[in-house]
């Protein structure tokens, strides 16, 4: 049922769990160049990596992990839409139930494998900067390189832990035994954001990669606008989107980021790469049973309500396509949201079951979006007008009317912004995020969620393990 391609499930693995596994991992990398993962008890000093062609094949192996089902493949994202007002769970999983009704408890299994598939990219990124500088007679740029996108991952999984779990457990290198990882503790999340840059600001000195399949020195730019954007840093995101601009666009058209096997566009900064073989379960998950897909999650009437269509439609879609009985005022809400042959909402973004939709974790879409919230933060009459010029970017290539900022507040551009974001960034893993940074989570999901409830549980498997980490309160 998940796409697993990093961590066997043996009985050792399970009991060690998170940090006191994914990060304990000694790797072997075949000729296939595909990363095999084995739990032990002690790291060995030369684990795998002993030259330039054992080094890609490793970074090839860092990429899986992101590939993985309980990550970019597709648990993570839902969690973090679940979690909100625009997705609801629709099937079977107790454990989407509970995120679902924001009653997360830690020992909900679907949160520790997330959990446990982000510490595995970073236990890749680790062994990768630990060892690639003592790989003997090899290219100091190809070395450079594979060491730069290992920070640029490394600082990418520290963020999409910090922004949900807030403190979280840091290793920054492989750990020598079982006993040392257990030993570990929580980082406070200040520190993970001053690490994080720290990453991306060596990364981006040794990255040489330009295919946006991979990280590159743009990639770098755009996480790091994101970054400044939780830590409410609107100067750091407004010169970083500036940097980003000669150099990159909108899809001319919106479904151009989702077809059906991954097309280049303008937009691409960085994107996680799927095929027919190495697929994400997203479409499967969103997509009705009637085209073949579980339907386990769908959005809501809320989202779909919020671009434009304010009662329930009774439109029937006849393909997983979009059936053209289905024709909302925002061609978003075409795209994004359908209906089954019984009636029945589902998502459609991902346009099939297959899975070999590349993943966008950075489009300059989010960017300019970015830029906008930066910019209306900064609350002067041109900042304002600038900060709804981007948001009619994103609005004239979706097909939509613009709006004006002639007589605008401060807080009424910050809203239009944050329902853009939600109208263009839908079903993408954004929603739950977005919430809780602005403050708006417990306004806008009520009683539905309290204030603990704004940071995860730490899984309880990793507590079992490692009696240094700390639960958030309340749980």
């Amino acid at each position: 049922m998940r796409a697993t391609n990093l961590i066997p499930q043996t009985t050792t693995l399970m009991k060690l769990r998170a940090i006191a596994a994914a990060s304990l991992l000694a790797f072997t990398v075949s000729c296939d160049k595909e990363l095999t993962l084995e739990p032990t008890d002690k790291v060995e000093e030369n684990a795998a990596i002993v030259d330039a062609a054992s080094a890609r094949a490793a970074l090839n192996g860092l990429y899986d992990a992101l590939q993985d089902g309980d990550y970019y493949g597709g648990g993570y994202l839902f969690y973090n839409d679940l979690l909100s007002e625009d997705v609801q769970w629709v099937g079977t999983f107790s454990d989407f139930a509970a995120t679902d009704a924001n009653r997360m408890l830690a020992d909900n299994e679907q949160l520790l494998q997330n959990w446990e598939s982000i510490y595995a990219a970073i236990g890749v990124a680790n062994q990768l900067i630990a060892r690639v500088p003592n790989v003997p007679n090899m290219d100091p740029a190809d070395r450079d390189d594979i060491i730069g996108q290992a920070l640029f991952v490394r600082a990418l999984a520290y963020h999409d832990l910090v922004k949900v779990w807030g403190a979280v457990p840091m290793p920054l290198a492989p750990p020598t035994s079982i006993l040392e990882a257990a030993e570990i503790a929580r980082t406070p999340a200040p520190q993970v954001y001053t690490q994080i840059l720290a990453d991306l600001a060596q990364a981006e000195t040794m990255i040489g990669n330009t295919d946006t399949r991979k990280a590159t020195a743009a990639a770098v730019r755009a996480l790091r606008a994101r970054v400044y954007l939780f830590q409410q840093n609107w100067q750091g995101v407004i010169d970083e989107a500036n940097a980003l601009e000669p150099d990159f666009s909108l899809a001319p058209k919106y479904s151009d980021l989702f077809s059906a096997e991954g097309q280049d566009t303008p937009e691409d900064i960085f994107r996680v790469s799927f095929t027919a073989v190495e697929f994400n379960l997203i479409g499967f998950y969103y997509i009705s049973r009637s085209f073949g897909g579980r339907r386990e999650i769908a959005p809501t009437v809320t989202l779909r309500d919020e671009y434009g269509v304010s009662a329930d439609p009774g439109y029937v879609a006849d393909t997983v396509t979009r059936g053209a009985a289905f024709n909302p005022a925002d061609p978003r809400s075409a795209w994004n949201i359908a209906y089954d042959a019984r009636n029945r909402i589902f998502g459609s973004k991902y346009p099939t079951t297959v899975g070999a939709e590349d993943v966008h974790v950075l489009r300059f879409g989010e960017i300019i979006l970015n830029r906008a919230e930066a910019l209306a933060h900064r609350n002067n009459a041109g900042d304002l007008v600038l900060a709804m010029n981007d948001v009619n970017r994103i609005r004239a290539r979706a097909g939509v009317p613009l709006l004006s900022a002639v007589g605008l507040t401060q807080a009424q551009v910050l809203d239009l912004i944050a329902r853009e974001r939600r109208l263009e960034l839908a079903e993408e893993g954004f929603r739950w995020p977005d919430l809780v940074r602005t403050g708006q989570a417990i306004a806008v999901l009520g009683s539905d969620v309290a204030a603990f409830e704004l940071l995860l549980p730490i899984p309880q498997a990793d507590l079992d393990v490692s009696p240094n980490v700390q639960q958030n309160p309340g749980y």
